[in-house]
């Protein structure tokens, strides 16, 4: 791919074969996974930094336009920071209609790659419901190839008794906003590293 080549479109898929993740490790029964890549001309900093800026969701973030976080943290996630996203499932752009779903960051690892680049792999942890009825967790992780392009793969898997009841009323719909997030993503923090 040459540099002026567009990277390929977001893709997003549901898997029925859950992914496993740090936290609650292989899931098996109702679990499934959401999962979307997208390819981003910016480095993995950059795209980190989008990610945990949560101050600018509003100007990009059409599934996830808002975020409350403790005044501490300064609009920023970081680890062990407890957060609250207002979620808009199904596109309505409503501030009625948005959900909201409670979330710890867990995880924010880098590390540093033989091509000189930086990988990074940050993990938010479902609090909203008890782990005995729904366990989630968000795992994002953002690494560089040879030719400078970020890959963003996303993926989140849901297990406990209620997932099945999560992928069969709104499993198209995660499919869908996954696929939005990585694409907003990408083209907010190309304009940003273009700047």
């Amino acid at each position: 791919m040459t540099s002026h080549e567009r990277p390929k479109e977001a893709e997003a898929h549901l898997l029925r074969s859950p992914l496993p993740t740090p936290h609650w490790g292989s899931q098996s029964g109702s679990a499934f996974t959401v999962r979307a890549v997208a390819t981003i001309r910016a480095t993995s900093t950059q795209v980190l930094d989008s990610l945990v800026d949560t101050s600018k969701y509003p100007m990009w973030n059409n599934f996830v336009p808002k975020i409350d976080l403790p005044s501490s943290s300064h609009g920023r996630l970081g680890p062990d920071v407890l957060f609250t996203e207002h979620v808009d499932m199904f596109g309505q752009g409503k501030p009625s209609g948005l959900v909201k779903m409670t979330l710890l960051m867990t995880t924010l690892q880098e590390k540093d790659e033989h091509n000189g680049s930086k990988s990074f792999e940050v993990v938010w942890l479902g609090k909203a419901y008890p782990s005995w009825a729904l366990r989630s967790e968000r795992v994002h992780k953002i690494s560089c190839d040879d030719q400078g392009i970020t890959i963003y793969d996303v993926w989140e898997t849901f297990s406990g008794p209620l997932a099945i009841l999560v992928r069969l009323f709104v499993g198209s719909a995660l499919v869908k906003r996954f696929k939005q997030w990585n694409e907003e993503l990408r083209d907010y923090t190309e304009a940003r590293a273009q700047a």
